[in-house]
C-alpha cells in the first residue's frame, strides 16, 4: 500500500495535468454546490455562497484552460556545425521542457544519435525524414500551427529548412500548417531569446509574412562586382549577410567568394562556388533590433530582393544563375532562408 501511494505521488508530481485535473474537480464540486450546501450555516450565506461559487468557476476555467489550452505542434531539433564540434543541448532540452506545456505535441529531433557519421546534406535530410516520420505519428493534421526550436550550425540551419519544405516524395505534413513558427536557442555563449519568425504556410509551401518596420536607417544592402579568375564564375553570384556586426565577415565572404582567399580562410569554397558579383547586407546599427517585426521584415526583403537579383541575371547571361550564401545572422533566419529561397542557392560552410 505505502508503494502505492509513493508511485502515485510521484506520477502526480512530474505530470501538472493531473493537477489541472484535480483543481478542475475541485471548482466543479464548487460550482455544482457541495461544498456551499455545507457552509449554509454559515452567517451572510448569500453573499458566502456567492463568493464560492464564483471562486469554484475561476478554478474550473483556469484548469480547464490548462488541460485544454495548448495549441500546435512544437519541434526541437539539435544539429550542430560537425558531428564532433563540442555543442551541448542541455539549453535545447531545457527550453523543450518549457515548450512542451504550450503545444499539443511535442518531440526532439538529434540524428546524430541516430546515425553519427553523416555528411552535412545527409544529416538535413536525415532530420527531415524523421521530422516527417513524427508529423504523421502525431496526427499534425489537427494543429493549424508547428514551432520550430533550433540549436543548429548557421549552415545547417539553412539546409534543414531547405530540405524541410523541398523534399520530394509524398504530399508533406509539414505543408499542412497555416503558421510556422521558428525559434533560435542559443547552445554556447550568452543566452540570447530572440523572438520568432514567422512565415505563412501554404499548400505549395512557406511564404514570408506581412512585418511594417524601416530598415533603412540599420541596414545597408549594396551590389559589388568581384573579380574571379577567368572562366570560374559564368553566372554564380553571393548573397553576404552579416547581421550579427561581425566587422570582418563581409571582406572575409567576399574574397572567398571570388576565390582569393587565403591559405587560412575559414569558408569552405571550391572551384564551383566562385562567383562573379555579390549582394550584401549588413547591419549598420550596434546591434539588429529586438523586435519580431524587425526580424520578418528583414527576410521579406531578403527573399524578394534577391530572387529579383537572380532574375536579372539570367537575361545577362542566357544561362540559369546560382547562388551561394555567407552568412552571419541568428540560426532562426537561416532557417527561414532555407524555406523561402530559389533552390539554386547553396550555403557554403564557416569553418
Amino acid at each position: 500500500m505505502a508503494g502505492r501511494i509513493r508511485r502515485g505521488y510521484r506520477k502526480i508530481s512530474e505530470d501538472r495535468a493531473i493537477f489541472s485535473a484535480l483543481f478542475a474537480a475541485l471548482g466543479s464540486a464548487l460550482v455544482a454546490g457541495t461544498f456551499p450546501e455545507l457552509l449554509k450555516l454559515i452567517p451572510g450565506k448569500t453573499t458566502t455562497l456567492a463568493v464560492i461559487s464564483i471562486s469554484g468557476f475561476l478554478i474550473l476555467s483556469v484548469s480547464w484552460i490548462n488541460l485544454h489550452g495548448r495549441t500546435g505542434v512544437g519541434v526541437a531539433v539539435f544539429l550542430q556545425p560537425t558531428p564532433s564540434s563540442g555543442w551541448s543541448d542541455a539549453r535545447l532540452i531545457e527550453r523543450s521542457s518549457t515548450a512542451k506545456s504550450h503545444h499539443v505535441s511535442f518531440f526532439y529531433v538529434n540524428v546524430d544519435e541516430l546515425h553519427p557519421g553523416l555528411t552535412a546534406d545527409a544529416r538535413a535530410g536525415l532530420t527531415q525524414r524523421a521530422i516527417e516520420a513524427r508529423l504523421k505519428e502525431e496526427e499534425a493534421k489537427n494543429s493549424s500551427h508547428i514551432s520550430f526550436y533550433l540549436a543548429c550550425g548557421l549552415a545547417n540551419a539553412f539546409r534543414l529548412g531547405q530540405q524541410i519544405f523541398t523534399a520530394q516524395g509524398a504530399q508533406l505534413r509539414v505543408f499542412e500548417f497555416k503558421e510556422i513558427s521558428v525559434h533560435q536557442v542559443s547552445s554556447a555563449g550568452p543566452n540570447l531569446t530572440l523572438p520568432p519568425l514567422i512565415l505563412e504556410g501554404t499548400p505549395s509551401g512557406p511564404r514570408a509574412t506581412q512585418a511594417s518596420y524601416q530598415l533603412a536607417p540599420i541596414i545597408r544592402r549594396d551590389t559589388i562586382t568581384l573579380s574571379p579568375a577567368a572562366g570560374q564564375a559564368i553566372n554564380r553570384h553571393a548573397l553576404i549577410l552579416n547581421i550579427t556586426n561581425n566587422p570582418n565577415m563581409i571582406t572575409e565572404a567576399q574574397d572567398a567568394a571570388q576565390g582569393a582567399q587565403g591559405p587560412h580562410g575559414r569558408y569552405s569554397v571550391g572551384v564551383n562556388d566562385v562567383c562573379s558579383s555579390a549582394l550584401v547586407y549588413e547591419c549598420t546599427a550596434s546591434a539588429f533590433p529586438d523586435d519580431r517585426s524587425a526580424y520578418n521584415e528583414l527576410l521579406k526583403d531578403i527573399v524578394q530582393y534577391w530572387t529579383f537579383y537572380l532574375s536579372t541575371k539570367v537575361s545577362a547571361h542566357g544561362l540559369a544563375p546560382e547562388g551561394r550564401l555567407f552568412i552571419s545572422a541568428p540560426s532562426s533566419l537561416a532557417f527561414s532562408l532555407g524555406a523561402l529561397l530559389p533552390a539554386s542557392t547553396v550555403v557554403i560552410d564557416y569553418i
